[in-house]
């Protein structure tokens, strides 16, 4: 199907709905001003009031910040004077808008978009306005890493990460807790085809809706195109991606995350139906991507009856059975102690020839599929009792040495908001925190945050490292600074302030430290008895 010319038919008003969430908010209007049509698009943006006292302030952020952006035909904000509840905000929202224009298009404060994406959408509600099985059209898509693939495609599936549609197809929303009863008490067959064919458990989240426990437009609507047979246009790869999975979302938890968006824009498929092959694709990615584990299972079954110490004890044996399945993220000749606890197991790599003491953790944090949170290279040395907790990256260069009781914290929690619990505002997880190549830690050293301590330096005992220690250093103190740098013209360590930066030109790079530490290592030989339980205490 050939794609049209933009200019020949007014292009749909953009409805975006915002709460909280500025950080969150800012990303999105600045990925919609980047998109080559948004200066002749309307847009409009729901602004929910606080729901308590404790969220007033960051409304108040979202909407100082509203009022200042530009970069679109028209803006129009709506300010709530009571708390709507998302829901209940965007079924509102939604009718007067589709009511008026004919079409929408609609965004939460968490979705970034590509600069396709406006033009993408406009088209697609262009093209398929008159199909009346066609219910709405989606950015987003399952099927990024899928080749074989058509460039555009429908499913009997709806889409809440983007999404466009139709007054007279809207005007089918109905919000009746019977229609979801009745699919919830239908046949085990219909069922597994309400449920993507075994592949997401809507009925459940049917259940939670009719029970009160969530409050979502969204399975409204897709029960809606379910009992009118209706499809939604998607693309095979993503031109919108969530940003939202960090637990300040609605219905977003810490642990999912999204890929990078890719340059892509799709051609519009001529078959207005749902092909076999497209749903079995996606119904297995789904699958996969949302079944329950074993381990899973289990503790959901467990943890209603088990205390507090238990939990933790079965959550230790898990920690070590995942270790059997992966062993090939963990070079030769390489010892962790017994009594190491790894929570991610599947997001860190160990070198060869490495040491873990008794008693330490690796705990990796918002974990991303198919990446490696947590690195530690070959011969390295970690002493007892060490905690390794990872943002994006904890990376332990090569011929790391560290003491006993060191901590390396690569995340930090959220504290915009005092009035929040702590605890329940999650961390930052898009830092790097890093340990160049042959750094000897003394014990008790804390590092914390996006720092790197440079390669071929010395951090002294119960320093805490909170910025950069350059290459070759000594550094000690809180907060910890370098009081020497290593001298390569005269071959010694000078103070500081007698230290000619220049010379820093005459320094190996990383890369040429670690092929002469590779040339003059001697064959090393782990401590094995000073750090681990095998031998006992050594303390």
């Amino acid at each position: 199907m050939q794609q049209i010319d933009i200019k020949s038919y007014n292009l749909a008003p953009i409805v975006l709905f915002v709460y909280n969430r500025l950080d969150h908010t800012k990303q999105t209007i600045e990925a919609l001003q980047k998109n080559e049509i948004s200066n002749k698009s309307d847009l409009f943006i729901y602004s929910d009031a606080a729901k308590n006292e404790g969220s007033k302030q960051k409304v108040a952020e979202v909407r100082e910040y509203i009022k200042s952006i530009n970069g679109f035909k028209n803006i129009t904000i709506i300010e709530r004077e009571k708390n709507y509840g998302l829901a209940n905000s965007i079924i509102d929202g939604v009718t007067k808008i589709v009511n008026e224009y004919g079409k929408i298009i609609v965004l939460e404060d968490d979705l970034i978009t590509s600069p396709n994406f406006l033009k993408f959408m406009n088209e697609a509600l262009e093209i398929y306005k008159n199909e009346d099985k066609v219910y709405s059209v989606t950015g987003y898509s399952f099927t990024d890493n899928i080749s074989d693939i058509e460039s555009s495609y429908f499913l009997k599936l709806t889409s809440s990460w983007s999404w466009g549609t139709w007054a007279d197809r809207w005007q089918q929303f109905k919000r009746d807790k019977k229609d979801l009863e009745q699919i919830i008490s239908s046949s085990i067959q219909e069922k597994n085809i309400f449920n993507f064919d075994d592949s997401y458990d809507y009925i459940s989240m049917a259940k939670m809706q009719v029970y009160g426990k969530i409050d979502s437009w969204a399975i409204y609507w897709y029960l809606c195109l379910f009992k009118q047979q209706g499809l939604t246009l998607y693309p095979a790869k993503k031109l919108v991606k969530n940003i939202g999975f960090d637990g300040s979302g609605t219905h977003c938890s810490f642990s999912e995350h999204e890929d990078e968006l890719v340059n892509f824009y799709p051609s519009f498929t001529k078959d207005i139906v749902e092909k076999t092959i497209n749903r079995n694709i996606v119904s297995s990615i789904l699958r996969e991507k949302n079944k329950t584990t074993i381990k899973r299972k289990i503790i959901n079954k467990l943890k209603k009856h088990l205390s507090q110490k238990q939990k933790q004890i079965l959550l230790i044996l898990f920690s070590k059975a995942q270790l059997l399945f992966h062993k090939k993220d963990i070079g030769k000749n390489t010892y962790i102690d017994k009594t190491v606890n790894v929570f991610g197991w599947e997001s860190v790599s160990i070198g060869s020839n490495t040491l873990i003491g008794e008693w330490s953790w690796l705990n990796v944090n918002g974990r991303i599929k198919n990446f490696k949170h947590i690195k530690i290279g070959d011969y390295c040395y970690l002493g007892r009792r060490n905690l390794l907790s990872s943002s994006k990256e904890l990376i332990i260069s090569d011929y790391v040495m560290t003491n006993n009781d060191c901590k390396f914290l690569g995340s930090n929690h959220i504290y915009k908001d005092p009035m929040e619990p702590y605890i329940a505002t999650g961390t930052t997880n898009d830092d790097t925190l890093k340990i160049g190549a042959n750094v000897w830690i003394g014990a008790g050293v804390i590092v914390l945050g996006a720092v790197s301590v440079g390669h071929g330096s010395i951090i002294g005992a119960g320093s805490i490292v909170t910025k950069d220690i350059p290459p070759f250093s000594i550094a000690v103190g809180n907060p910890c600074r370098a009081i020497k740098r290593f001298d390569f013209k005269t071959n010694q360590w000078r103070r500081v302030e007698n230290f000619d930066i220049n010379l820093e030109k005459l320094m190996p790079s990383e890369e040429e430290y670690l092929k002469i530490l590779q040339k003059n290592r001697p064959n090393i030989n782990m401590p094995i008895m000073a750090a681990t339980s095998r031998y006992g205490d050594l303390i």
